[in-house]
């Protein structure tokens, strides 16, 4: 993991992303691009005098972040389509990681076309970083959902990658098969409380199963394994463990099978509990 591309609005929050940015290429030893997006409409004279301004305001701030530590950090300021360039970019550079800040809502635009974040991971397949709190010291704290899947695999094992000293809890969520068809309140009590034995005992082998196919060992792990939804179940595990990361692997689908199947990792996108670490498997 040697470079990360960072991509700046020049706004509070992605101020926040910066910040992180410049940590993590630190302690990765990581090439860092900055990027910053001119809007291809803009009159050439108008595009000219930002890309000035845009670059003379990433100079100077990332001069007191990096504190003159700043030979593996380059900007680049283009004009075109800010989902675009930056996945165009991201190629160019070869990036293993893509640090975006909390973007600016449009809800009638994001119903429609997404977030920055959610097109760049329907669109590209390098992980995306939404930074959304304040940098206050290295990841150390981390969930990641996980279904026993090419995707939570792929999310856990760069999730520990990329923080390799973090403390690491795994939740999965599952529900109980066939509850909603038991009649009988006493009959469903006792029927659902056997198979919910019985399925914890599955859930559990197939937990074990999928520590031991990692490539990565990981010490330390806590399984966290509650019936509900996942979006209850990473939600309530947050609010419990107050992570500074939440990793989740997606499967990045675009068009119908988007939009009927959706993406969990999409929903912590635009309401994060925390910072989001999505990570996207083929």
């Amino acid at each position: 993991m040697k470079k990360f591309l960072m991509a700046t609005d020049l706004s509070a929050r992605s101020d926040r992303a910066l910040e992180r940015a410049v940590m993590l290429a630190q302690d990765h030893e990581a090439y860092l691009t900055i990027a910053h997006v001119i809007d291809e409409d803009l009159p050439s004279a108008l595009s000219d005098a930002q890309e000035d301004a845009a670059k003379h305001a990433i100079d100077e701030y990332v001069d007191k972040l990096a504190a003159g530590k700043r030979d593996r950090i380059s900007i680049k300021v283009v004009c075109g389509r800010a989902h675009a360039d930056i996945l165009d970019m991201s190629e160019k550079v070869e990036a293993d990681l893509v640090i975006l800040g909390m973007h600016r809502e449009d809800a009638f635009k994001d119903r429609f076309r997404g977030t920055t974040a959610e097109r760049i991971i329907r669109a590209g397949g390098v992980p995306v970083l939404l930074v959304k709190d304040r940098v206050i010291r290295p990841y150390q704290q981390v969930i990641v959902g996980v279904d026993f899947s090419a995707f939570s695999r792929r999310a856990v094992e760069f999730a520990v990658q990329f923080v390799p000293n973090g403390n690491f809890h795994l939740v999965h969520a599952y529900g109980v098969p066939f509850e909603g068809f038991l009649y009988g309140h006493d009959t469903k009590r006792q029927v659902a409380k056997l198979q919910e034995v019985e399925f914890e005992k599955m859930i559990d082998d197939e937990m074990a199963t999928f520590l031991a196919s990692l490539d990565q060992k990981v010490a330390g792990i806590e399984r966290v394994m509650k019936q509900g939804t996942v979006r209850e179940v990473i939600f309530e595990q947050a609010r419990r463990l107050k992570p500074d990361l939440v990793a989740m692997g997606t499967h990045g689908r675009t068009g119908i099978a988007h939009a009927f199947l959706g993406s969990v990792a999409e929903d912590l996108l635009r309401a994060p509990p925390c910072d989001v670490l999505a990570v996207k498997s083929f």
